[in-house]
């Protein structure tokens, strides 16, 4: 279980694997700690692959299908999607095919960058306000933009005065089913908490959390060193079932609505479950 945090709101967007081929997509308020409960995806997503708007409104995500039966209709086998968290519905899709490429990031709330080379929108999905820029052109503004976990092996976040960092084993891959070593520091000196978990950050009010199979936890450096945890939900006994997006996740916000065209939901395409 894999969490995208939005940089500038309390959001986050938990990635789920499980059952089986089945992914879950949950949206949790870190402020209040709410978690509301998404769509389901039969097939594959690759969080690393995906990312959510600075505001929290938006998050691109890269799946795949490979039993897909509607190619012919333009949406190839895997595809990169903008939808409205914590829903799958597509304000607007780019067919990959294949599963080179279609990264998605956000550069800022209205900008994306998806793939390794130009993808082009499907028809039925345009970007609609969003600009869409592809790797080679935002190449000299990537330096300066935080990829968090993704962009190393050897990632440390500071957060007032401690420091988080991963330590990822020889051969071991983000994100993975096994769990992952994390260590606490104080600015470079030896680790004072180490900890295991299927990923961990600070949240956007410096508070550690973590996931551990289905859970999402807090934690807490005690005076004598030891990381106290607080279980804040417990999702692993969630079950598929079948979830259309309301509205309003089916259409572009009014604050990036420029235009009144309504998009086609993509609730009928075949990567939408």
């Amino acid at each position: 279980m894999v969490v995208l945090l939005a940089k500038a709101a309390p959001v986050g967007v938990i990635l789920r694997r499980g059952p089986t081929r089945w992914w879950h997509v949950t949206l949790w308020d870190t402020k209040r700690d709410a978690f509301e409960s998404g769509q389901w995806f039969h097939g594959r997503i690759y969080p690393e692959k995906c990312d959510v708007s600075p505001d929290g409104k938006l998050w691109i995500y890269f799946a795949a299908k490979f039993s897909l039966r509607s190619a012919d209709k333009g949406y190839q086998d895997s595809w990169t999607a903008v939808s409205r968290p914590p829903y799958l519905t597509a304000l607007t899709l780019w067919p990959i095919g294949g599963t080179y490429g279609g990264n998605g990031l956000f550069i800022d709330s209205g900008t994306v960058m998806v793939g390794s080379t130009e993808p082009s929108n499907h028809p039925d999905h345009p970007p609609g306000p969003l600009r869409v820029m592809a790797w080679t052109e935002a190449r000299p503004v990537v330096p300066s933009l935080d990829f968090g976990w993704q962009g190393g092996r050897d990632v440390r976040k500071p957060s007032g005065d401690l420091i988080l960092g991963r330590e990822w084993p020889i051969g071991h891959y983000y994100p993975s089913r096994t769990a992952t070593p994390y260590a606490l520091y104080r600015h470079d000196a030896e680790p004072i908490a180490t900890f295991e978990a299927h990923w961990a950050d600070w949240d956007q009010q410096g508070r550690l959390v973590a996931t551990v199979g289905g859970r999402v936890l807090s934690g807490k450096l005690t005076r004598d060193k030891r990381l106290v945890w607080r279980q804040l939900t417990d999702l692993h006994e969630e079950k598929p079932t079948t979830l259309e997006a309301p509205d309003w996740a089916q259409q572009w916000t009014p604050s990036l609505r420029r235009r009144r065209r309504r998009h086609k939901p993509v609730a009928d395409a075949p990567h939408s479950k």
